[in-house]
């Protein structure tokens, strides 16, 4: 979208989402997915990331009430070459920029700094300098894939956030819902109604969970754990774990997105609770994304 005018800072804030999907009035039940992301190079051309658009759908959309503005659906989905199991409950589907793939953190100025060598800018119709076109894969959050196994069973997996374009690969993590696990053995098969995978099977196969080395108290509302090695491409993501305090509390604590050095993430307690001074804790991972279950903290 090309907008008359650059949008400020607080139009393009992920931490006013909520906000900003209010701006963009769409028909035929089409909303916003994450922020504008302004193109590398341009005055204010943005790429939005939407809902799944719908074949043959006429789409009008206005901008803080507006003059409306309307566009053909698309039925052009992205190529993606091959899915690959990662943990017992994650896999990752994989594009690459010479299939004429790149993710939309490569072009656009918000994630520039960040890229070094795979940044480059494309033209209105997504021409690089040669005139290779690129199909661009806009922010994945919310996305969804279907996976079914040999013998018909369908699960839905969801978008693992700031997968998409980490550790300099294109290969955005999906997880099965909460206590589901991909069974050794089996093969399953990726579908999406946004990609089209052309290797899109694999057999799992059983992975040996995280191991955790040590966990250190950060202050009263975080703490940051230590794993054995590097899980690499936010592994972390997603994942909790149960500190049981020797006063008999019991706290639940979360991976906070994009915190990870090498082997270490940070966690932050939920739910407004806090670390006591003094306590000691067992780091007890919730699911069987880490072992062991003995390692301790104590709060400062």
């Amino acid at each position: 979208m090309t907008f008359s005018e650059p949008l400020s800072e607080e139009e393009v804030n992920i931490d006013n989402l909520e906000k900003i999907k209010k701006n963009f009035e769409f028909n035929n039940d089409m909303s916003i997915v994450n922020v504008p992301r302004l193109k590398i190079g341009a005055k204010s051309t943005y790429i939005v990331p939407v809902t799944i658009q719908k074949p043959g759908t006429t789409y009008t959309v206005s901008y803080k009430a507006g003059e409306k503005q309307s566009f053909e659906a698309s039925d052009e989905k992205i190529n993606i070459r091959q899915t690959r199991q990662v943990t017992n409950d994650t896999f990752e589907i994989e594009s690459f920029i010479e299939d004429g793939v790149t993710d939309y953190a490569n072009i656009i100025e918000a994630y520039r700094a960040g890229r070094g060598n795979l940044a480059f800018q494309v033209d209105d119709e997504n021409k690089d300098e040669n005139g290779k076109q690129y199909q661009v894969i806009s922010s994945l959050r919310d996305r969804v894939v279907t996976i079914t196994t040999d013998k018909g069973e369908e699960i839905k997996a969801n978008y693992v956030p700031f997968t998409q374009a980490a550790d300099g690969r294109q290969a955005p993590k999906f997880r099965l819902p909460d206590g589901q696990t991909l069974n050794p053995d089996t093969k399953y098969t990726v579908t999406s109604d946004w990609a089209i995978i052309k290797n899109s099977s694999f057999t799992a196969k059983e992975f040996t969970p995280l191991t955790i080395e040590s966990a250190e108290a950060i202050d009263n509302k975080s703490f940051q754990i230590t794993l054995d090695k590097d899980p690499g491409m936010e592994l972390f993501a997603g994942r909790k774990v149960e500190l049981r305090g020797d006063d008999g509390s019991n706290i639940e604590a979360q991976y906070r997105f994009s915190s990870r050095k090498g082997p270490v993430g940070i966690f932050d307690v939920l739910n407004e609770k806090t670390l006591q001074s003094g306590v000691k804790y067992a780091v007890v991972p919730m699911g069987n994304w880490a072992t062991p279950d003995t390692v301790t903290l104590t709060t400062k």
